[in-house]
């Protein structure tokens, strides 16, 4: 059974400039369907899992009962971005928009209406991230990016309902004996490697996120001798989680240095893993190889980060980022390994019945392994059963039988044993039995059902047309990207002014650093380039919103969390806050962001209206930003706290800003 085409070969009878081509387009512009589909389910859970991390505070970021209302963006914006969630202001629009996005994101990872859910998700995530920019940090920039090279690639080609929609129609089995052929399951296309211009930009995408960010890290704590960086943020409570609060006193100081070189090593070597062509040196494949190092190093780093600290969508982007790096002959490893033949099983199908051929035919689909045969329904017992299984411990039938089909597809054995266990097995016993009597009739099922019909020419052309708008489009964000990282980076900036108006004073031209039109695509939707995590040196900082409001009983509570507020930060283990959380303080305390205080102070005074207490009302408040230093390499404790009123409010009107001054 083949499950994919295999990349073209370099071979010497073809010519140097034929082989070059095929080198480059094997090193850069070749992808996997596979690893497109595999890379699309692993997208569709990472948004679905960040809009549940979104969830507890969706009406505080993006309602106009939050901390920053649309109308005090659209009349002091914080950037000329893009967002359609201006538009949602009320809980009655945004939690049934919630369920749209749901929807979406689901769509996306099953691959229904594949490349539509792309646009829409790249829609609604560059919308999300741009309305309040408060939170934006790196990795939102990363979900945007991954958004936005991802939706010019087939992502639906493989592992989708899309392809086994296409399949169901192009073939249409009336026998066992058309159920055993599986030769033309899936179209020659899909089978085709993907080539495009879209793989070098997502190559140098990569590769720029981690060069960048390691020649960003020349502090002194990033190098050697010192490497102490990592101490250093792990003493961050905004940031870290509660788990590292409190292991971080029990690592020794060596530990953090090697966790230290552990990270420049990583980040240095990741953008040479990918970006290394191809190169086999006596049967040894150095680029497969690379890629492979370039695979486990972006998941061991990221998913330390991840579980590190709140960091939002950044470390999980990449890991997902990272999967578009599976290549042919991973696939290859990857069956031979999970193929087994003691999961091989004849499945008997009453030809008969609509309801069994249309579910041999789902599973002829999905049995990429080749570990199932059908068989023709003989006795009464198959035919009344409509679709058994016979095993080695004799035939099953209803879940029994499910369970076994379905530990013999790929991955398979990782669910097959939930069909076994009640409920489900009792739902999937039930479900069978409705292929009994006159159920496939009455669901419209049937055997005789027309042959599918070839795929138009105006449809073929239509196809064509937009490939080649796509791969357009494509060219034209990646020089807005490069135009955009040029002017952003620091080691490239002032180089490239310098540039530009050199070039402008000898041709008597009046070029701009930054083509204005492509700014616009980089910043209306937010597709910057800026790599400086932790840079030049670590956080060596620490700091939080405290709010300290009397209630019209007398009570001080904190109405962020409707506690009492708490401003011990030096012997802090996490405040467990989330991502939103952590950026919205650290930016809400600085001087740029004054303006947006007064819509926090609102936030501050409903209170009541989330607590449902009438006592929670608020009779004034002052708001605090709290401060220390992070504990000096080998010691464990924080030092240097201060206490800085930032403004007050009363139960009306505007915030007061303070004086300056600290406690």
């Amino acid at each position: 059974m083949t499950n994919a085409t295999p990349p073209t070969k370099i071979t010497p009878q073809r010519g140097f400039f034929t082989d070059l081509l095929v080198l480059f387009k094997n090193s850069w512009f070749t992808f996997d369907r596979r690893t497109l589909g595999l890379s699309r389910i692993a997208l569709g859970f990472y948004l679905l899992m960040d809009l549940f991390r979104r969830t507890g505070a969706w009406e505080a970021m993006f309602s106009d009962k939050g901390v920053l209302p649309s109308y005090t963006i659209l009349s002091r914006p914080q950037a000329n971005g893009f967002s359609l969630l201006h538009g949602f202001t009320t809980a009655a629009e945004l939690w049934p928009l919630w369920l749209v996005i749901f929807g979406i994101y689901v769509g996306l990872l099953v691959g229904y209406r594949t490349k539509i859910m792309q646009v829409l998700s790249l829609v609604i995530v560059t919308s999300m991230n741009g309305r309040v920019l408060l939170i934006e940090n790196g990795g939102y920039v990363v979900q945007n990016l991954l958004l936005l090279w991802t939706v010019f690639m087939p992502m639906g080609d493989r592992f989708s309902v899309d392809a086994l929609r296409e399949s169901l129609k192009a073939k249409r089995e009336r026998s066992v004996d058309e159920l055993n052929d599986r030769s033309d399951l899936i179209a020659p296309a899909r089978l085709a490697p993907f080539v495009s211009i879209v793989g070098p930009v997502l190559c140098l995408q990569l590769a720029a996120v981690y060069f960048f960010n390691i020649i960003h890290k020349f502090g002194p704590d990033w190098r050697p001798p010192k490497l102490t960086s990592v101490h250093y943020v792990m003493y961050v409570d905004r940031m870290v989680t509660p788990i590292i609060g409190q292991i971080r006193d029990y690592i020794p100081p060596q530990v953090y240095r090697l966790l230290t070189g552990s990270v420049v090593a990583s980040e240095f070597g990741i953008g040479f893993c990918v970006l290394a062509p191809q190169l086999v040196i006596f049967g040894f494949d150095v680029r497969l190889w690379l890629r492979r190092a370039g695979l486990a190093l972006i998941n061991f780093l990221h998913l330390g980060f991840g579980s590190t600290f709140v960091l939002g969508p950044f470390a999980w982007g990449l890991c997902v980022f990272s999967t578009l790096l599976i290549s042919y002959e991973d696939w290859d490893i990857a069956i031979r390994t999970m193929r087994r033949t003691h999961r091989a099983r004849t499945v008997v199908v009453n030809a008969d019945s609509g309801a069994a051929m249309l579910l041999a035919r789902l599973i002829a689909r999905v049995d990429r392994f080749g570990l199932l045969t059908f068989q023709e329904a003989k006795t009464d017992a198959e035919l009344a059963a409509r679709l058994s299984v016979e095993a080695p411990a004799g035939r099953q039938t209803g879940a029994q039988a499910l369970a076994s089909i379905v530990a013999a597809f790929p991955v398979g054995p990782v669910f097959a044993w939930l069909l076994r266990v009640p409920p489900l097995s009792w739902a999937c016993d039930s479900l069978m039995r409705l292929a009994v009597g006159r159920a496939s009739r009455l669901l419209g099922l049937r055997t005789n059902v027309p042959e599918g019909t070839p795929r138009p020419p105006a449809k073929r052309f239509v196809s064509w047309f937009g490939r080649s708008l796509s791969e357009l489009a494509c060219l034209v964000c990646a020089l807005a990207a490069f135009n955009q990282a040029v002017v952003e980076l620091w080691c490239t900036g002032k180089l490239w002014r310098e540039g530009v108006a050199s070039i402008n004073k000898r041709f008597h031209w009046e070029l701009k650093p930054q083509n204005e039109d492509l700014m616009t695509i980089t910043h209306k939707m937010r597709f910057l380039q800026g790599w400086f995590m932790f840079s030049p040196n670590p956080v060596k900082d620490d700091g939080i919103i405290v709010v300290d409001a009397i209630t019209v009983d007398g009570r001080h509570v904190d109405p962020f969390w409707g506690t009492e507020p708490n401003f011990d930060l030096i012997n802090a283990k996490s405040f467990g806050y989330n991502q939103i959380w952590s950026d919205y303080f650290n930016r809400i305390q600085t001087g740029g962001n004054r303006a947006y205080r007064d819509p926090m102070a609102d936030y501050l005074r409903r209170l009541p209206e989330r607590t449902g207490d009438p006592k929670d009302a608020l009779v004034s408040g002052e708001v605090y930003w709290v401060h220390d230093f992070n504990p000096r390499f080998g010691q464990k404790k924080s030092y240097g706290q201060t206490r800085t009123l930032l403004c007050t409010f009363t139960a009306e009107g505007a915030c007061k800003d303070a004086q300056k001054g600290g406690s």
